[in-house]
């Protein structure tokens, strides 16, 4: 491994680690700052059988549009994001995929869910900096507390 990978590996780590942070304090515009212009996000509801999702949220397209569904999503939330044990494959200088072993909690009125699973993501460098380019969440356990399978009413 060169010099130039370990450094692309270590901030990607650092943008992942932003990500969590971010999310769990609220601050969308840092937050949706993490991800290319025309990042994808597609987060499955349920657990995931081998990667299928049995029950996809709507792909969310752009970072504006990750910036406006977010808050709308998470807003009234107390969330716990973690991530572990990244296993990340550089596919040229700018460019990488990445699977995390994640643990979230999510707690709202009439919502209350903790689960695991994994973020499989792609990263490009644009400009001397590493962004998320696109990001799956599949999730391996699933214990909801309250409310059901179909997730908290978005308001």
């Amino acid at each position: 491994m060169t010099l130039e990978e370990l450094s692309a590996r270590e901030a990607i780590k650092d943008v992942k680690a932003r990500y969590c942070y971010h999310i769990d304090l609220k601050h969308w515009d840092e937050y949706a700052g993490l991800f290319t212009a025309d990042a994808i996000m597609d987060v499955d509801q349920s657990v995931s059988t081998r990667g299928r999702a049995p029950n996809p949220m709507p792909r969310i397209t752009g970072r504006a549009a990750i910036r406006t569904f977010m808050p709308q999503l998470l807003d009234n939330a107390d969330t716990v994001h973690q991530v572990h044990s990244p296993i990340i494959e550089m596919t040229s200088p700018t460019s990488a995929k990445a699977i995390w072993a994640m643990e979230d909690i999510v707690k709202m009125p009439g919502f209350h869910l903790e689960a695991r699973g994994h973020y499989h993501e792609t990263y490009v460098a644009q400009d001397g900096r590493w962004y998320i380019a696109a990001l799956h969440l599949t999730r391996t356990w699933v214990n909801i507390v309250e409310g059901t399978e179909a997730g908290p009413e978005l308001g």
